[in-house]
C-alpha cells in the first residue's frame, strides 16, 4: 500500500517561509543569554514577532475567504481569521506589561497550533494551493518548537 507523494513545495515559498521563521528562532535563542537584560529584551522581541506572524497568517486566511466568495465572504470565517492575531497581540501586551508573565509567551505555541488546525482542515476548501497545508505543517511545527525555548529560558532563570 503506497501513499501519494507529498505535493511539490515551491522553492520560493519554502525559502521565504524559513526566512520568515528566522527572527522568531533567533529571538528565542537569545532568551537563553546569560545576560538577563538581553534575555528580557529578546522575549519581548519574540512576542512581538510571534504576534506579527499570527497577523500575517490571519491575513492569508482572510485573503483565501475573500477569494473563495468575493461577493459574499463568510463573516464568521473572517472573524476567525482575526482571532489568533488578536490573541497574539493580547499575549504580547501581557508579556510586555507584566514582567512575571514572560514565560507565558510559550502560549504562542498554542496559538500557532490553533491556526494550523484550522488551516489544515479548511485550506484546500478555501482555495489554497495543494502544497499550502504541507508548508504550514513544516513551518508551524518549527514555530511551535521555537516557542518551547521560552519556558526553558524561564526555567534557567534567564528571563
Amino acid at each position: 500500500m503506497s501513499a501519494d507523494p507529498p505535493p511539490f513545495l515551491p522553492r520560493a515559498a519554502l525559502r521565504l517561509g524559513f526566512l520568515g521563521l528566522a527572527p522568531l528562532a533567533i529571538s528565542a535563542l537569545v532568551t537563553l543569554s546569560q545576560h538577563q537584560d538581553t534575555a528580557h529584551l529578546a522575549v519581548i522581541a519574540f512576542s512581538i514577532y510571534a504576534a506579527v506572524l499570527l497577523s500575517f497568517l490571519g491575513g492569508v486566511r482572510c485573503g483565501f475567504e475573500i477569494m473563495r466568495a468575493p461577493q459574499e465572504p463568510n463573516a464568521l470565517r473572517l472573524l476567525f481569521s482575526a482571532i489568533p492575531a488578536l490573541a497574539g497581540w493580547a499575549l504580547t501586551l501581557l508579556v510586555v506589561l507584566v514582567p512575571p508573565a514572560l514565560g507565558a509567551s510559550s502560549a504562542f505555541a498554542g496559538l500557532f497550533a490553533a491556526q494550523y488546525v484550522w488551516d489544515h482542515r479548511s485550506a484546500i476548501d478555501a482555495g489554497a494551493p495543494e502544497w499550502y497545508p504541507l508548508l504550514r505543517r513544516v513551518l508551524t511545527g518549527g514555530a511551535m518548537i521555537v516557542c518551547l525555548l521560552i519556558p526553558l529560558a524561564t526555567a534557567l532563570q534567564r528571563i
